[in-house]
């Protein structure tokens, strides 16, 4: 380190470091922060300056990306940096060879004794190549004073208007919250014409989290590009139609392009990690492809997760005859997922998981710079990657039938050690917020439903059912009388012991998604009822009721926490086993308990976390996006428009609708920030590890310093945001037979709006097909009639003719305390069977009625039930015909009004 005359900002000098060697220190202690310039204070006090100002002119050689950190130093009431990286301001980003004007909000930090501030450069390989070279300029270093950003909190930012930046889809709601918004009065307006749509009040809300003013535009569906205006505040454009999500999509797809290994990535790097292997015995797998996990190079446990929402999204496409450009893309990206799950198997049971690394290595296998791990025969992981390769099958069969061969042959070998491997493995252990048996029985029914579905065997739909049969014993039923009555959550396992929620990987929607694979997978199963009921019961009556909490952002709260599970923590603040480089480094159970405390009291020792009990690890979006995946399966199995509302504005908090008004994805909408990708840079479409808290407070926290883990990107919630876009994205697509030889016209009649969408017919085959946005409707075409409740995204079959067509609709009534009555009303032609399966009910008589309509007929049939279990909810599902997509149901609780 040196003063300079080359490179100079203002008046005379620089500060220059640089590196002697080029040879970055990899010991565990020093990856990201190699070059360290301190200016050291005696215990100033900064409270009166809120903003840090600094340039810097880097010139360097061998760094794909280049980015500094700021390390501020404090030594009063509270110290800085802490373990949750407040004081710190890593990864930012830096162009090379010209200054660079870096400024950090200090606002939220405490700086009464401030004792020290770092510059940091981290070299990003062990062993340089010739040529690399490493300089830096620091100078104009001030203290400045500024409008500092809104970073904390539940209220929206003064003078903004928290939207979803991405837009909204046609059918869904449409609501827009502020906080200090001076007019009475909104305006929608189309942002290409600067024709105003739309002028209503705006409303205003006091809830559990303060006082909010709501913009509600949810009657406009006509596709466009619109801004909301009140007085002088207004938003920037965003989207109204079913192609609201496409773009981001399109950017999720191109941020798992831009971490890919093994391979060219124009401006990011060359073909890398050549020198990172697993070992088995006296053989080795190099691990390289798939994708690099963060920030860092860490590669690649995600991939399997990634592309299974890859292909899942692909077929959702393909079966529905949609955006073959999009249907292209996504399938292009699974394989390259694919064909890393496939490259690294031994053939024994035994696999690589990936290998964590944090920089570039020279690919000279056998020097100081390789990484290499050990191999493991884990039932889940086989699980996990059998799932993928079972889906890819199906995928593939038509387009590569011979790499869905060697896909099949594969999923079959690891489902099989999977299952063996299940007979013998000893219980997981409890430790708070990991790897626990729901999860794994959870991907192990998935991967068995896959499976089935792609050869049709038997003993594959029998593991299924017997790990769905694990996932139902671990699940409560019974309606808790808390503060906020609730049940549907699940536990750790069939013991039932430990709650389920995670802090850091979100996997809540493995035991749902397991759940509705089955259901659609085995419709006649007598355990059919209790999968659907335990669906119905985890997003009725536990999210959707947990999520009023957080309204008006209806953001799903974390999980139920109880106070005595603070044992499933170390006692010991030192590292052990169960506490080394993990999200519980910095765990404690007095931390938790404060944190848990700091929740909603529900009762006794239980409370409901709006973000999870965390610690050194921070961020939600992989927690928000599963549970969000969670809601969104269940609403497209059960048809409920409300649930599949709900799932959207998990989306819509992601890109916007937050109290930041900001956009979390980079590159998507606006006033997105950088994020911490020490190695790679900034990429578009690349999610963070999300918006975190402050301390033990329960509020979101968005501070300005780019620091792992909130500010890191991950590819697990790029991931979980394409497996939620295969629930959300699109138009629903109805394809359905009439009379051959009609000429009448098939109309779809929006029952909210009377908006008439008139479906394309094929008279000669007798088909018809139409793309509508999400709603109820009334469709008929003459004198046939049926109803449809139509979901974004969704595929429907309907039956119109003449003498099959039929609308029915269903209600219950409380007979007694312990008595219902469910009543069903018909309407239509022909025969047709309604068949009423139910779960906490007993039906008096039996389940299955024939009807005759005759050539057209009303008609109404009852089924008196009792209520087996007042404690807990009853569900009843009506099929007409034993369809799944003709279904009706309904739910209660008795004894409720």
């Amino acid at each position: 380190m040196s003063l300079s005359k080359t490179q100079v900002k203002d008046g005379e000098h620089s500060i220059r470091i640089s590196s002697t060697l080029n040879i970055g220190r990899v010991d565990g202690s020093g990856d990201f922060q190699d070059l360290v310039a301190t200016r050291r204070f005696p215990s100033e006090d900064w409270s009166h300056y809120n903003r840090i100002s600094i340039w810097v002119y880097p010139d360097i050689d061998g760094a794909p990306a280049i980015t500094a950190s700021l390390t501020l130093h404090n030594e009063g009431k509270y110290i800085l940096p802490d373990n949750t990286n407040e004081g710190r301001n890593d990864s930012i980003p830096l162009k090379n060879r010209q200054w660079n004007h870096v400024v950090w909000e200090i606002a939220p930090l405490d700086r009464d004794k401030v004792t020290g501030l770092d510059f940091g450069y981290g070299l990003p390989k062990m062993l340089p190549d010739p040529g690399d070279k490493t300089v830096l300029y620091i100078d104009q270093m001030e203290l400045q004073t500024v409008v500092p950003d809104h970073v904390e909190g539940w209220d929206v930012s003064p003078g903004k208007i928290a939207f979803s930046h991405a837009g909204y889809v046609s059918g869904s709601s449409k609501t827009a919250v502020a906080s200090d918004l001076p007019g009475h009065d909104f305006s929608l307006v189309d942002a290409d014409t600067g024709k105003i749509v739309l002028t209503r009040p705006v409303e205003q809300k006091k809830t559990s989290l303060g006082n909010y003013q709501l913009l509600d535009f949810s009657e406009i569906q006509q596709p466009g590009n619109y801004l909301l205006r009140s007085g002088e505040t207004s938003t920037r454009p965003f989207r109204i139609g079913d192609d609201a999500w496409r773009e981001s999509i399109v950017k999720a797809i191109n941020f798992m392009y831009s971490e890919r290994c093994g391979t060219v990535i124009p401006g990011i790097h060359g073909v890398c990690h050549q020198d990172d292997y697993s070992i088995h015995g006296n053989t080795r797998i190099l691990v390289n492809g798939g994708y690099h996990d963060a920030g860092d190079l860490s590669a690649t446990g995600n991939t399997p997760g990634m592309s299974y929402a890859l292909f899942e999204f692909a077929e959702r496409l393909k079966l529905q005859s949609e955006d073959p450009v999009l249907y292209n893309r996504l399938l292009l990206e699974a394989e390259w997922g694919l064909r890393w799950a496939l490259k690294t198997s031994f053939g024994d049971g035994f696999r690589t998981t990936g290998q964590l690394i944090s920089y570039w290595t020279n690919g000279i296998m056998g020097d100081a710079d390789d990484r290499f791990g050990q191999a493991v025969n884990d039932p889940e992981w086989n699980f996990r990657v059998a799932a993928v390769e079972a889906i890819a099958a199906r995928v593939l069969k038509d387009t590569d039938p011979q790499l869905a061969n060697r896909s099949l042959a594969t999923a079959e070998e690891d489902w099989k050690f999977a299952v063996e491997g299940l007979k013998i493995a000893p219980p997981l252990p409890e430790i708070y917020g990991q790897k626990d048996e729901l999860e794994r029985i959870s991907f192990g029914a998935i991967a068995s439903i896959d499976l089935y579905r792609a050869t049709g065997e038997q003993r594959y739909a029998d593991e299924a059912i017997e790990l769905g049969n694990q996932i139902l014993a671990s699940q409560e039923r019974k309606l808790q009388p808390w503060s906020i009555p609730m049940t549907g959550y699940f536990y750790t396992s069939p013991k039932r012991e430990n709650l389920f929620h995670r802090l850091h990987l979100g996997q809540e929607e493995e035991p749902i998604v397991a759940l509705a694979h089955l259901c659609e997978a085995l419709p006649e199963n007598a355990n059919w009822i209790k999968w659907y009921s335990a669906i119905v019961l985890h997003s009725k009556y536990y999210q959707q009721t947990a999520a009023k909490v957080d309204a008006p952002y209806d953001m799903l709260p974390a999980a139920v926490y109880r106070e005595s599970e603070a044992s499933l923590l170390p006692q010991s603040t030192a590292r052990t086993v169960l506490k080394t480089s993990t999200p519980l480094l910095s765990a404690n159970r007095e931390i938790y308990l404060e944190e848990v405390r700091r929740g909603v009291p529900l009762g006794g020792e239980y409370y409901l976390r709006r973000f999870p009990v965390w610690f050194d690890f921070r961020g939600n979006s992989s927690v928000l996006l599963s549970e969000a995946k969670a809601l969104s399966t269940a609403a497209q199995l059960r048809g409920d428009i409300d649930a599949e509302d709900l799932a959207q504005k998990q989306a819509q908090w992601i890109v916007g609708r937050n109290p930041f008004s900001t956009s979390i994805m980079y590159g998507e909408g606006y006033d997105w920030t950088p994020l911490y990708s020490v190695r790679s840079g900034q990429m578009v479409g690349a999610l963070p590890v999300g918006i975190e808290t402050k301390g033990t407070a329960d509020a979101p926290y968005w501070p300005n310093q780019t620091c792992w883990t909130y500010k890191e990107v991950w590819t697990q919630p790029a991931g979980e945001w394409i497996w939620l876009m295969h629930d959300l994205s699109g138009p629903a697509v109805v394809r359905g037979i009439i009379d051959a030889g009609t000429n009448e016209p098939v109309q779809f009649i929006d029952r909210k709006t009377g908006k008439i969408i008139t479906a394309t017919l094929d008279p000669a085959k007798g088909a018809f097909r139409a793309v509508i946005p999400q709603g109820q409707y009334v469709v008929q075409a003459g004198t046939a009639r049926t109803s449809l409740t139509a979901l974004s995204a969704g595929t429907y079959q309907l039956d119109l003719r003449q003498e099959k067509a039929v609308a029915f609709t269903v209600e219950s009534k409380a007979v007694n305390s312990t008595e219902i009555l469910l009543q069903l009303s018909a309407e239509g032609a022909g025969v047709h069977t309604f068949t009423a399966k139910v779960d906490n009910l007993e039906l008096i008589g039996p389940g299955t009625v024939q009807m005759n309509l005759g050539h057209h007929g009303r008609h109404e049939i009852s089924w008196p039930a009792r209520v087996i279990d007042t404690t807990s909810p009853w569900v009843a599902v009506v099929l007409q015909d034993g369809s799944l997509s003709q279904h009706q149901e309904l739910t209660g609780i008795a004894g409720a009004k």
